[in-house]
This record gives C-alpha cells, sequence and structure tokens, in this order.
C-alpha cells in the first residue's frame, strides 16, 4: 500500500512561540538528532514511502535529513493552500493514505498500527490521541476524500466534515510551544520517560559521547550528560546535572556547564559559569527568570559556521597564526640570560624564599584557615 505523509511546521497562531530565535523547536537538535528528523526516520522504518515537509521557515542544516525529502516554504499566509496542493499532488501520484502530522509536540507513534486501524474500520479519516485522551495534530486521511481534507486544512485542523474515528496512541504527548518544554523534553529522555534515545555511546552510566567529539583529559563530564558529535570540551571545563553539548558545540577553558543546553554550532567563551540555560545562534534564555538575551560580545558567546568548509579554513588559519608566534616565544625564551654585570644581591634568592620561610609556608598551607577556603560540588561527588 502507498502510504505518503504530510509534515507541518507552524501554521498556527500559536505557532508563534514553537520556536527559538526563529528556528523551529521541531529543527533544533534534542541529543544528537531533531524531532523532525526522529519522526521522518520512523516513517522511513515503519513503510511510508514519501514525506513532504511544509514550513514557514527556511531548512536548518541537518546532516540526518533523508535526502529524498521534500522541503516547502510557504510564506505570506499561504501554508494551509500549499498543504492542500501538496495532499493533492500525492493523490493523483497514486498514494492511498496520506498522514497529516503538525510538528508540535512529541509522542512516540507506532504508523503500522494507525494505518492498520485506519483500514480495519473503514475509515475516511482517523485522528490519533495520546494515552490522556488529548486529541493531536496527527490525522491518516484517504487520498480519495481531497474534500475532506480541503475542509480539515482551509479550518486549520480545527474542524471536521464528518466526526474522524479515534485511535488512542500508548505513549504521553510533550508538547513543544516554548524552550523550557525543549529543555525539559531533554531531562526527560535521559531518565527514559520518552522514546528519544541519545545518538552516541554510552561510555560510563549517564554519560553519551557521539563520533568525532573531543574532551580534553582535564575536563570533567558528569552524568546524565550528553556531548554530541564533532563538539569540544577544552581543559577544565566542567559539564554537569543533565546538561546537553550538542554538534559542533565549543566550551572554552575553565567554563562550566550546569543544567544547561548549547544548541549546535554554539560557541562558550574561558571561564564562565552557564547554569539552566539554553544557548544559541549568540543568545542566551535563563530558563528560571525567561529572559532571553542576545550577546554581541563574542568572546562570551559566538556561534560556528554551519558550513564544514568554512569551520575547516577557519581552524587552518588559525593554526597558520598561532605557529609562529608559537616558534617567536620559544625563541625568546632561550635568549633570555641574567646579564653578568647585575649585582650578586639581585640574583641572589630573595628572604622569602629562603628554608625557614619555605617551611613556615608548608605549615600555614596544612592549617589553612576553614573559612578561607571554598569548593563548588557539581551532582554526586
Amino acid at each position: 500500500m502507498d502510504v505518503r505523509a504530510i509534515l507541518l511546521i507552524g501554521g498556527k497562531p500559536e505557532a508563534s512561540s514553537e520556536h527559538f530565535t526563529g528556528v523551529p523547536l521541531a529543527m533544533l537538535d534534542l541529543l544528537g538528532a531533531s524531532l523532525l528528523n526522529r519522526v521522518t526516520h520512523r516513517m522511513h522504518q515503519q513503510g511510508i514511502s514519501s514525506i513532504a515537509v511544509i514550513s514557514e521557515y527556511d531548512q536548518f542544516p541537518d546532516r540526518n535529513l533523508s535526502p529524498d525529502l521534500r522541503w516547502f516554504k510557504a510564506a505570506n499566509g499561504q501554508f494551509w493552500r500549499f498543504a492542500e496542493a501538496v495532499f493533492n499532488d500525492f493523490a493523483q501520484n497514486g498514494a492511498e493514505l496520506i498522514v497529516v502530522l503538525r510538528l508540535d509536540s512529541y509522542v512516540t507513534v507506532d504508523y503500522e498500527k494507525l494505518v492498520q486501524f485506519h483500514l480495519d474500520h473503514h475509515s475516511r479519516l482517523t485522528q490519533a490521541c495520546d494515552n490522556q485522551g488529548e486529541a493531536l495534530d496527527l490525522f491518516v486521511i484517504s487520498a480519495s476524500r481531497r474534500n475532506d481534507a480541503a475542509f480539515i486544512f482551509r479550518n486549520i485542523l480545527g474542524r471536521f466534515r464528518v466526526p474522524p474515528d479515534v485511535f488512542y496512541l500508548d505513549d504521553r504527548r510533550n508538547r513543544l510551544q516554548t524552550i523550557a518544554d525543549f529543555r525539559r523534553l531533554a531531562l526527560e529522555s535521559f531518565t527514559g520517560k520518552t522514546g528519544i534515545e541519545p545518538q552516541g555511546v554510552q561510555i560510563r552510566p549517564g554519560v553519551w559521547v557521539a563520533p568525532g567529539a573531543r574532551i580534553h583529559r582535564e575536563a570533567r563530564i558528569v552524568a546524565p550528560a550528553y556531548i554530541g558529535a564533532y563538539a569540544r570540551v577544552r581543559a577544565l571545563a566542567v559539564v554537569t546535572r543533565g546538561s546537553v553539548i550538542e554538534r559542533n558545540s565549543e566550551i572554552d577553558c575553565g567554563t562550566v556547564i550546569e543544567n544547561s543546553t548549547l544548541l549546535p554550532f554554539s560557541q562558550v567563551g574561558a571561564g564562565l559559569d552557564v547554569s539552566f540555560s539554553v544557548v544559541g545562534f549568540r543568545h542566551i534564555f535563563h530558563l528560571q527568570r525567561r529572559v532571553d538575551v542576545e550577546i554581541a560580545d563574542e568572546r562570551l558567546i559566538d556561534m560556528a559556521s554551519t558550513s564544514a568548509t568554512v569551520r575547516a579554513l577557519s581552524d587552518m588559519f588559525s593554526l597558520a597564526l598561532y605557529m609562529p608566534k608559537a616558534l617567536l616565544s620559544n625563541l625568546r625564551e632561550k635568549k633570555r640570560e641574567i646579564p653578568a654585570t647585575l649585582p650578586k644581591a639581585i640574583q641572589a634568592a630573595p628572604p622569602s624564599l629562603s628554608t625557614a620561610a619555605a617551611e613556615h609556608q608548608e605549615r600555614a598551607d596544612r592549617h589553612f584557615a576553614p573559612e578561607l577556603m571554598a569548593a563548588r560540588r557539581y551532582g554526586n561527588e
């Protein structure tokens, strides 16, 4: 049977909040793969042959998207007309059933069972509900019922010509209406409450690392945590308490990432403390205060190029600048010699570094006042 799918990103009035800095939440990486990628991959696995995506936004770079995915950008109020036109095109080209899904939430769907339910009940239209009875923007429509499909699209999935048959899913719906929902979905995925699995290898309990990631041996990763493909975690950096570092991101030396998400291509400067936030596209959103701030200083937060060629050329350019500086610094160190004409008193060790002073300092260090000491603890360490 020829089953095809139409995926909708945006299109409703409430969809204005379903994005972060202009990128839809469904198109952002979540533990290594976007919601769009996970849905299309599952559909292909379960026999849906052709998929069209209708979006109000340009396609964000996603290396995992299927190459035969058809992408339509619908602007200037043409969103639902595009949906109707794509439905009619599928119907004219041999489709028998068409699955329509708006990506405003995440729920695990068995599309084979959904399609079989539609066939067993000889339905014209089937709508899915989650295990709590909440209706989803997920439908199976017989391709011959073009009038029913047109009525649904023209009423923004809110009204039907005939009451649909209802198919109940086994999973709970996870809404994706704000960036806080996006972050919550990542945390629930760490605990196994969703069907989302981190894309990578679990190097130790609760810590997943994707291929190509580079973690300095002096960096600390405290479970649960995720380090995406080709991400870099530099010396003395700390990633802790459910933090997610997506692909091609970079954490500079000494920076702490606590209970936060770094979206793809994000770069965080040295010596910073990022807590309870989502960082991406030169913005930082604080989840507790619900404040979004754009960072103009690239030394604090920056964004790498989404082009692999540009990133490779940038690394080569940085290396070319670094090598001469390193050679000059090495030559200067070799030339540094104490002139023979300096007084002996200047060349001699100062009294503060005498043996007695050193022993006194060592005893003082062993009895350092506890009220002057401070330490930060992460996780259960």
